[in-house]
């Protein structure tokens, strides 16, 4: 017969819920006395410290959305002048850069909806879809604009006016330059301030103050870290600038190498290409429910097992609902005379503070 699974993040309210038996040989377990139980996730999620920062975070991708569409149209015209697939490669890039925030600013806002009965683990997986679809997106336009140098290579019909290239290229290179030195404050700022914050509460002693630190950090820290991606596109994104400019100056000064715009089309065509791998594995792992990279099961399940009252484990099973959102749930043979809640509370600790596992959901057998 089949037990109730219940989440070990209940635990700690003991005092408030019901006790259900399930089975003669599974032990007693709390069940909440209501059925509008929260997940996990929307408990970290919806505190107003966690609140104020999803705003800011939210805000700040909003500013750059904006910033990098103005840039976008500026070189998508000047490229069009110039006849530079270059300078076209270099928009197609800064679209790829909006799509990617689009993706993080999704993520940011579905992280404020509450989960619902039909939705138990919130709606943190529309950031995968997203990201899906953002994906798509890249390979479609960067294979467009790698047709297009193919066809003018091989008839060589290409005409490109250097000088409006390269300033446009310029003009590029600064908007990037501008966004690296803001981003790069931004993410220098937010490390320091959470290492700080992390320092001051342990030294505190106190460790309730500190579990409650720790379950805390993670959803803080992932909305960082959609300030750090964009850190590094810009980052990108000037280098490639950079690229576009001596590829102009070149054909401003000797207009017969025309084809180093198109030599340039298709390297850095290839380029974003090459940066939707990581995202592409991500994907992967996240929608086939794979462990995630961070997760040693093997070191998991043995600290489990080291945890008093617990004799074996089994089924147990770690997913991602997003990047840095993670699942567990398993079957833990307790031995005889073991308390169940106990074993309940240390294994929730110990996946929380080791492992970054939030929402944990176990079944206590004997």
């Amino acid at each position: 017969m089949e037990s109730d699974e219940v989440p070990v993040l209940i635990s700690e309210h003991l005092n408030n819920i019901e006790m259900v038996t399930t089975s003669e040989e599974n032990t007693v377990l709390p069940i909440a006395s209501h059925c509008n139980s929260i997940c996990a996730f929307s408990r970290l999620e919806h505190s107003s410290l966690e609140s104020q920062e999803r705003k800011k975070i939210a805000f700040k991708l909003f500013g750059l959305i904006v910033f990098y569409l103005i840039a976008m149209a500026i070189e998508i015209v000047g490229g069009l002048k110039a006849n530079s697939l270059a300078v076209l490669t270099d928009a197609a890039h800064l679209l790829t850069d909006i799509a990617g925030l689009l993706v993080s600013l999704l993520a940011v806002w579905a992280s404020g909806w509450e989960a619902t009965p039909h939705h138990s683990f919130g709606f943190s997986r529309l950031e995968v879809l997203g990201a899906l679809l953002s994906m798509g997106s890249i390979w479609l336009i960067s294979g467009i604009l790698t047709k297009q140098a193919v066809d003018r290579i091989l008839n060589r019909s290409a005409r490109v006016k250097g000088g409006l290239m390269f300033v446009v290229a310029a003009f590029g290179f600064i908007i990037n330059l501008i966004m690296v030195i803001w981003l790069g404050h931004e993410h220098s700022h937010h490390a320091c301030h959470h290492h700080h914050h992390h320092v001051h509460n342990l030294e505190g002693g106190d460790e309730e103050e500190n579990a409650q630190l720790v379950s805390t950090s993670l959803p803080n820290k992932n909305l960082n870290i959609n300030i750090q991606g964009a850190y590094l596109h810009a980052m990108a994104d000037l280098f490639q600038s950079v690229g576009v400019m001596i590829a102009g100056a070149l054909i401003w000064a000797k207009p017969n190498w025309f084809a180093v715009d198109l030599i340039c089309t298709v390297l850095f065509s290839a380029f974003a290409l090459c940066t939707t791998l990581p995202m592409l594995r991500d994907i992967y792992s996240i929608l086939m429910n794979m462990t995630p990279e961070e997760i040693n099961v093997g070191s998991l399940e043995k600290g489990i097992k080291c945890i008093k009252g617990v004799r074996d484990i089994h089924d147990l099973h770690v997913w991602a609902i997003t990047v840095g959102k993670l699942v567990l749930s398993c079957h833990v043979v307790a031995e005889p005379g073991a308390n169940s809640s106990d074993i309940l509370s240390s294994i929730r600790d110990y996946c929380e503070k080791v492992f970054r596992i939030h929402h944990v959901t176990i079944q206590i057998e004997q």
